[in-house]
């Protein structure tokens, strides 16, 4: 029980950071992003930052699903 309360409250702080209206995309390049990056990349990287520096642990991954 002690670890769902946890992940609970953990959830609750991403969320509330993630719902923030004023919140401006890091610099990539502060963390080793020299490459120009299309906007949806963008938008991903600066999630996987936010979640770094949040302290949470995330994956991505990809669909092998062709059209």
């Amino acid at each position: 029980m002690e670890y769902e309360r946890r992940l609970e409250a953990a959830a609750k702080i991403i969320l509330a950071e993630d719902s923030k209206a004023s919140y401006a995309p890091p610099d990539c390049r502060e963390f080793g992003v020299t490459a120009t990056l299309k906007p949806h990349q963008v938008e991903g990287v600066s999630w996987l930052i936010r979640k770094y520096l949040l302290g949470v642990n995330v994956v991505l991954g990809r669909s092998s699903i062709s059209f």
